[in-house]
């Protein structure tokens, strides 16, 4: 059986909204294959499955803001791509491979990164995931972003504004046991001295300190040990472009645009009219005569066809 015929059921154009969702989806798809390069236009040939293999050089996903909503489908299905051809353990020529995502909020949802934070001790791949809050993950993930917060060995917390969210960064950091000294006085006929320990448990790191962080300081946790640190900007050196602009005939725009901003003029070819151009008059010469037409009247008989000559 061929997959036409395999899937055509999907799009019986007799179940009429289950045919619209069918090519709606596909719809999507579609827009988003439609960014690729042609086979003639690329500059090279890349394979998921092929760099899984050889692990040679580094991969950047870059995208501007305004790009960013229409790559996220093809984005969100490389790294899931490269996500699930590194998952088997590598061999001993194998290097390991760093995840970088910055901006995890910004991509589709993953489907095997899950899998990855999970089992990354069997894979060895470290990953590092940048996001804003907790409620990116639990947005994208439900559930099962409680599980990929609690795999990560190292976290880094910088400033949160949102009360809630700087309440689960002081729960998660964890807290202490504090041991007090009190001592009691006596006076009178039993003067004396009493001490006593008081053991408290408060948090090691209040939610007013982490949503008053200054800019470039953070807290780190990795296993239970908990430090407060800064650390510098630091001005990297421009080596190669973050984001080439591919060209592509259909970005052309379809007018010329005039030298005034904000105005545009359609640069549209003159089609040819069935009637004749008058020709017009030059300056300084009288008009040229109309002849007046008479008016046409209506024929009773109602085979031939009729014409009607409206004058205002």
């Amino acid at each position: 059986m061929s997959l036409r015929r395999a899937h055509a059921h999907l799009i019986d154009p007799r179940a009429h909204q289950q045919r619209a969702g069918v090519l709606g989806s596909l719809g999507l798809v579609a827009d988003s294959l439609r960014l690729l390069p042609k086979k003639g236009e690329g500059n090279g040939r890349w394979t998921a499955t092929e760099w899984a293999e050889k692990r040679q050089g580094w991969i950047f996903l870059t995208s501007l803001p305004a790009e960013r909503e229409a790559l996220r489908p093809l984005q969100s299905l490389w790294i899931d791509w490269l996500v699930l051809r590194l998952l088997n353990e590598p061999t001993k020529e194998q290097k390991r491979v760093w995840f970088v995502i910055d901006e995890l909020a910004s991509l589709q949802k993953l489907p095997q990164l899950h899998t990855a934070i999970v089992e990354s001790r069997k894979s060895r791949n470290p990953i590092v995931l940048g996001f804003q809050g907790k409620a990116q993950l639990e947005y994208l993930y439900g559930h099962l972003a409680e599980v990929m917060l609690s795999q990560p060995a190292t976290n880094v917390w910088l400033t949160t504004k949102e009360p809630n969210a700087g309440e689960w960064v002081s729960k998660f950091i964890g807290k202490i046991e504090i041991e007090r000294l009190r001592e009691t006085h006596f006076d009178g006929t039993r003067s004396g001295h009493n001490f006593t320990i008081e053991r408290q448990v408060e948090p090691l790191v209040l939610e007013s300190e982490i949503s008053g962080l200054a800019d470039l300081h953070a807290f780190m946790k990795y296993q239970n040990f908990v430090t407060f640190f800064s650390f510098p900007y630091f001005d990297m050196p421009e080596v190669a472009k973050p984001f080439e602009l591919r060209e592509r005939p259909d970005d052309k725009l379809p007018y010329a645009p005039k030298s005034e901003p904000g105005t545009a003029e359609l640069a549209q070819e003159p089609q040819a009219s069935a009637v004749p151009a008058e020709p017009q008059p030059q300056p300084n010469a009288p008009a040229a005569a109309h002849e007046i037409q008479p008016e046409t009247t209506i024929a009773d008989d109602t085979s031939e066809q009729q014409a009607l000559t409206f004058k205002g």
